[in-house]
């Protein structure tokens, strides 16, 4: 005689429950934990039904069952009209939905980690739930894989979406026919599809609305239209950001000596043309910023038309009012260093062919190349030219080259007064020494490609997937000086040129730039070589 964990359980309770009497309750330990999910063993509708024309779903199961995380879980596709109600009542749980389900439609109902049993929570595995409103049940299947295009490495539940063809498709409006999200392995598969012509994307919901959202959200798409005549298998997609939006001024911050305006994304390229030439004052913008500097100490308003670019060649043009915060007068006037920051830090190695690289927060206006000392050894002063000076348009960097002669280390000393900003502010003494880098205890990296023909960007990636190191090649590649860890080798095939990647235009149907990676990690140790690295 065979009796199911529910009835077992009762049974037993009332046994104890006749013996203790008015006792106080304590609950068996010991025995073997309870490792059995709860079983489907019976469905209204049956799985593979047809025409199912009812509001109400029915699922009983063989145990106590645990609902509470099933709204969260619970995956209809397609996608269901209106919301649903959840009864539970002993062994069995009733979906009541608000609305008919569509004619001629076959439905998928993957209840996830919906349903546990109430004693030890173990989770109803592969619960799957397929029914048809129509004479059919559809049986197109798409399956693949889903990664990260920047890491190569699997996105756990993004969201995988397929769009039945139609004249213009907007991502961020528009809810796809069926979806399904990704395992841990970053695998989807979906079954029960309707034949027909579909878009396929896959994007990370974070706000679950099954919209995408640009600007938060990463993307991944194939260019090709799926057929869906036959069963597809590997549609790979390589998720990235891609907001190709164009710029939004989101607010400006007013101070004594600048005015800033900030933007939601990265800008290229700033062009500001002043309502009066009389106004014009110095401006500089990096990142998401553009700075007004108040050299004047002026209170009026002035006024420009900004004209912004991304990466993607998206252009904001728009009018700004400019106009500083009015000065304390009771508070007493500080003066002010320019402050800047300097590569390499203090203490890290460097080469004999010297490099330095200065980036200030305020434009320069002046600087005396004479209080720029570099000595060797501490004690050989190497003579500095304006050929060892390069500054940026802005004069916001300043590169410093130089071949040197030191044995043992460097050091950098900046006499107080060496740079003067456009405010007026100077920067005062700095001094900073660094050990002349040995190469016994570095490490080198050579390689090749098979194509030999389109421009490249070669990164060297560490295990935080931070840029250690890149260079621009058609054919080979020669890392030295590389300190020991494990690095990946990172491959951008740059199409257009331009120097950097491009991450395509989803809404034009226009893939990123691809991205490739060597096929395993490289594991470099001091005075060490790795050479003859072949990447088809």
């Amino acid at each position: 005689m065979i009796i199911n964990k529910s009835i077992r359980n009762i049974i037993i309770w009332s046994i104890a429950g006749s013996i203790w009497g008015c006792a106080q309750f304590v609950p068996p330990t010991g025995g073997k934990k309870d490792e059995i999910p709860p079983k489907l063993i019976s469905s209204n509708p049956k799985n593979g039904q047809r025409n199912f024309k009812e509001k109400s779903i029915t699922l009983a199961f063989d145990e106590l069952v645990d609902v509470t995380s099933l709204r969260q879980e619970l995956l209809v596709v397609p996608e269901i009209e209106g919301s649903f109600n959840i009864k539970s009542k002993a062994n069995s749980v009733i979906l009541k939905f608000d609305n008919q389900f569509k004619d001629s439609t076959t439905y998928t109902l993957n209840f996830r980690k919906g349903i546990k049993d109430l004693n030890e929570r173990n989770e109803a595995r592969n619960l799957k739930l397929v029914f048809s409103t129509g004479n059919l049940i559809d049986s197109m299947k798409v399956s693949g894989n889903v990664k990260s295009l920047l890491t190569n490495q699997p996105i756990l539940e993004a969201h995988v979406a397929l769009y039945k063809i139609q004249d213009s498709l907007d991502l961020k409006k528009t809810k796809p026919d069926y979806f399904i999200k990704t395992d841990s392995s970053g695998n989807y598969q979906f079954e029960n599809i309707k034949s027909g012509n579909y878009k396929i994307y896959a994007f990370t919901d974070k706000n679950n609305n099954l919209k995408f959202d640009a600007k938060t959200e990463s993307i991944g798409f194939t260019k090709d239209t799926i057929k869906l005549s036959k069963n597809y298998s590997n549609v790979n997609l390589l998720l990235a950001n891609a907001n190709n939006e164009k710029p939004k001024n989101q607010k400006a911050i007013s101070k004594v000596e600048d005015f800033t305006v900030q933007y939601d994304k990265n800008i290229l390229s700033f062009e500001v043309k002043f309502e009066r030439k009389n106004d014009s004052i110095p401006y500089y913008g990096e990142g998401k910023e553009l700075k007004f500097y108040n050299v004047n100490q002026s209170l009026d308003t002035l006024k420009a038309n900004i004209t912004v670019k991304d990466s993607s060649g998206n252009v904001l043009t728009h009018f700004q009012k400019i106009k500083f915060r009015e000065p304390e007068k009771k508070k007493k006037e500080k003066k002010e260093y320019t402050q800047f920051s300097i590569k390499p830090k203090q203490g890290e190695d460097v080469e004999k062919k010297l490099v330095y690289e200065l980036k200030f927060l305020t434009p320069i206006k002046d600087f005396d190349l004479t209080k720029i000392k570099i000595l060797s050894d501490t004690i050989t002063e190497e003579k500095l030219e304006n050929s060892n000076i390069i500054w940026n348009q802005s004069k916001t960097k300043l590169i410093i080259q130089k071949e040197i002669k030191a044995k043992q280390d460097i050091k950098l000393e900046l006499v107080k007064g060496a740079f003067v900003d456009i405010m007026g502010d100077s920067s005062e003494r700095f001094i900073q020494k660094n050990s002349i880098l040995k190469t016994e205890e570095y490490a080198l990296l050579e390689g090749s490609f098979e194509e030999k023909k389109s421009n490249k960007i070669i990164q060297l990636i560490n295990e935080k997937y931070e840029v250690v190191s890149e260079q621009k090649a058609k054919d080979k590649f020669l890392f030295i000086h590389v300190k020991p860890g494990i690095y990946l080798i990172r491959i951008i095939k740059d199409e257009n040129e331009n120097g950097y990647w491009d991450y395509g235009n989803v809404e034009n149907n226009i893939l990123p730039e691809s991205i490739s990676f060597y096929s395993e990690p490289i594991r470099l140790k001091a005075n060490f070589e790795v050479r003859d690295i072949s990447i088809k």
